[in-house]
């Protein structure tokens, strides 16, 4: 007689087998479930626990008096912040920091951006994630051509490089070049990844080095780079990439698919596939997505 242990009931005929399919499968449902409520309700938690101490008047203050009067010392905010659980438990004091010199730029973005101030605002959000660097890597012409080993890559706008951290520097590239305009940053970057054989730090603005002699074959920006740029000064840069050799083109957190557009702040999202097409690129493949308010998450060429 075959024991199928699927067909055991209890008296009241409820089925009590621990080895029931059904069960096995409830168990496989359930677990997920649990786990992402979990990770739902840490998420809530976190969010409301970082609008309610953004918002203490008397803690803004402090804070304001203490960086202008005893600033922690640069190396220092970088190493602290290179944790993610501090990060998590100090972001109001990294915002209130960076609003503190950014809130005072008066229209002029660059000369924030330019200045040693602005490294705050990097250490402060170097352990941001970018999950649509994922997206991009998972294109098959992406993940080829950054383990070529006769390819140049340039990105724009460089910072600190978190991105390239997570993702980027995994390649065998024959050179990636870190193009920033502030030389503090640039400083750092020399220092920080002087292990990378393959890395070059450029200091420069996009404008001059777009003019220089430099050929590369991959763009790369993330992050509102473009953004702060006049609309001439795209137009310019895109209409030289073919000139300067480039074939791909990886552009992370911000344009439009539609119509530019400018924020109240005096800042653009551009579209980009609209100008590449336009200067020699209409042959190529685009692959993009796009936020809820239809602000470009990434926008790829390849």
């Amino acid at each position: 007689m075959d024991k199928n242990l699927t067909n055991i009931s209890d008296v009241n005929g409820n089925h009590n087998s621990g080895l029931s399919p059904s069960t096995l499968e409830l168990k496989e449902i359930k677990r997920p479930n649990v786990v992402k409520r979990l990770i739902a309700s840490r998420r809530r938690i976190v969010e409301k626990y970082d609008e309610y101490t953004k918002n203490i008047t008397w803690l803004k203050k402090v804070i304001y008096f203490q960086h202008r009067y005893f600033p922690i010392p640069l190396f220092l905010y970088d190493y602290i912040f290179r944790s993610h659980t501090i990060s998590v438990l100090f972001n109001f004091y990294g915002y209130h920091v960076w609003l503190y010199k950014y809130g005072t730029r008066e229209g002029n973005h660059l000369r924030y951006w330019n200045s040693k101030d602005s490294l705050y605002w990097h250490f402060w959000r170097q352990t941001d994630k970018n999950e649509n660097i994922k997206k991009i890597l998972a294109i098959p012409e992406i993940n080829a051509c950054l383990q070529n080993s006769e390819l140049v890559a340039c990105e724009l706008g460089f910072g600190i490089g978190k991105h390239y951290r997570q993702q980027w520097s995994n390649n065998k590239l024959k050179e990636y070049l870190a193009v920033d305009t502030n030389k503090y940053i640039c400083e750092y970057n020399k220092r920080y990844y002087k292990k990378n054989k393959n890395f070059k730090v450029i200091n420069s603005s996009a404008e001059e080095f777009i003019n220089s002699e430099q050929k590369f074959d991959i763009l790369i920006t993330s992050g509102e780079v473009f953004a702060y740029f006049e609309p001439k000064l795209v137009d310019y840069i895109i209409q030289k990439l073919k000139q300067k050799g480039v074939k791909i083109v990886m552009i992370l957190n911000e344009g439009s698919m539609t119509e530019d557009i400018l924020w109240p702040d005096g800042t653009y999202e551009y579209n980009f596939k609209k100008r590449l097409m336009e200067n020699g690129f209409a042959d190529k493949q685009f692959y993009y997505e796009e936020h809820e308010n239809k602000v470009v998450k990434y926008i790829v060429m390849c």
